[in-house]
């Protein structure tokens, strides 16, 4: 499929920022804030609103270094918030995982702007990325990994104008996956942060498990379009939401994903919270539980790629653990895969400088041979400067020095050898590992 570009969108007026409810409000005064909270006025699309005056010597909640927010006009009539930093060099488009939004990459685009250029958008449903309107059911909206990578691809041909290389995390990672499969006019190269590689537990619409017996007996609960039934709202609410949304149940989250166990970033905890303050926020969730999965699994689309791959994966992560950036390497032999130490889930947000010197270096080398247009050498295979087997320590704003480690994707203990014989199972049943190109990944792992 060719590229098809249309004239880049404007940017917009500074995007508005709501009024804390007063639960947030609630939320936010257990930061640590030197300045009361005010409000003030500024001007969005729609003119003169109301907005949260944050102080301004706060570094976490200060709004600058959250980034400037600005609109775009996308389909069922929502409004795309979005960032963009840096005037010259590469182009780089960062997705967040599921529950953050752009912002989570605010510690990154200060450094990467210097020669980059870098855009980061919330995914619709998430952050401040919203309808602007009650959704009607004849819109069709779905919170979905179809709707979300739909979403990226007119991103890219309408905002960034241009390919990009295309970082993303957690859930991020396999939109980004995904995106490349689909689109690779799009993709100049995937950078993988500890890519989630399944998504969603509904089958594909239309497949033989849809509609088998179970499903069959589900369709009740709608099939995941908004709005949704609000008998299963309301069950949703009442058993699930307001305990997954609590302050305390996010912070202990954060805990259990970051290598740092020291304490939550409550600046954090404030900004997950007021997306699911938004009025549409249940519906989303809810939407987001019932949705579908692709039609195509996670290692299928993983052989489709056609671009270089960064899997830059923070080793202490207890979701996606390193046996899964290790068999990504496998099945992707040409791929530069990096293990991050002590890095969890997020390693972009816990070790930035780290995370910030591998994208860089590494995006570097495909440009470099990109510039050279002899045709004589695959970006895949591009150099870093780091062998195998060896490794940077890089130092991180707070005096922690994390480690760099240029891996080749086999298992290196025991449990490493158990966690692979036991995921390959389990994977299988979550719909992550496929069938295609299996026997070529299991004879990698003798090697």
């Amino acid at each position: 499929m060719s590229l098809r570009l249309g004239p880049r969108a404007p940017h917009a007026a500074r995007c508005s920022v709501r009024h804390l409810t007063p639960r947030l409000r609630l939320i936010a005064h257990k930061c640590v804030l030197s300045q009361p909270l005010s409000t003030s006025i500024v001007t969005g699309n729609d003119g003169p609103k109301d907005a949260l005056e944050q102080p301004s010597n706060s570094e976490e909640m200060g709004s600058k270094d959250w980034g400037e927010e600005l609109y775009w006009d996308w389909d069922y009539n929502s409004q795309i918030c979005y960032r963009q930093v840096g005037e010259s060099g590469p182009a780089v488009l960062m997705v967040h995982g599921f529950g953050v939004a752009g912002w989570h990459f605010h510690r990154n685009w200060a450094d990467l702007q210097r020669d980059h250029r870098v855009w980061t958008v919330d995914l619709l449903g998430q952050g401040r990325s919203w309808p602007k309107h009650p959704v009607t059911p004849s819109a069709g909206l779905c919170y979905s990994v179809e709707t979300w990578t739909r979403q990226l691809e007119n991103f890219l041909e309408q905002c960034v104008g241009e390919p990009a290389y295309v970082v993303g995390n957690s859930l991020g990672g396999y939109l980004a996956v995904m995106l490349a499969a689909r689109r690779p006019d799009l993709v100049r190269g995937l950078v993988l942060l500890n890519a989630t590689p399944f998504w969603a537990f509904r089958p594909p619409r239309g497949s033989a498990a849809a509609r088998g017996l179970l499903w069959s007996a589900l369709n009740w609960a709608g099939d995941g379009s908004v709005p949704v039934p609000e008998s299963v709202k309301h069950l949703v609410e009442k058993y699930w939401w307001n305990q997954l949304r609590s302050p305390a149940t996010i912070s202990a989250m954060l805990r259990l994903v970051y290598a740092d166990k020291s304490g939550s970033d409550m600046a954090l905890v404030v900004r997950i919270v007021e997306a699911t303050e938004q009025p549409g926020a249940l519906d989303a969730f809810t939407s987001i539980v019932l949705s579908p999965k692709a039609e195509l699994g996670f290692d299928e689309l993983v052989d489709r790629l056609q671009c270089p791959v960064l899997l830059l994966y923070g080793k202490e992560d207890p979701w996606v653990r390193p046996l899964w950036g290790q068999r990504l390497k496998r099945r992707l032999p040409a791929a530069t895969y990096l293990e991050l130490s002590p890095a969890g889930h997020c390693p972009h947000h816990e070790a930035p400088a780290a995370v910030n010197r591998a994208l860089r270096t590494w995006v570097a080398a495909q440009e470099r041979v990109r510039a050279q247009g002899t045709g004589d050498q695959d970006p895949s295979e591009a150099g870093i400067g780091l062998d195998v087997g060896s490794n940077w320590e890089v130092v991180e704003a707070d005096g922690r020095v994390v480690s760099v480690s240029h891996i080749d994707g086999r298992p290196r203990s025991i449990m490493e050898w158990l966690d692979l014989a036991v995921w390959s199972v389990l994977g299988r049943v979550l719909g992550a590992v496929g069938r295609k190109g299996a026997g070529k990944e299991e004879s990698r792992a003798t090697v």
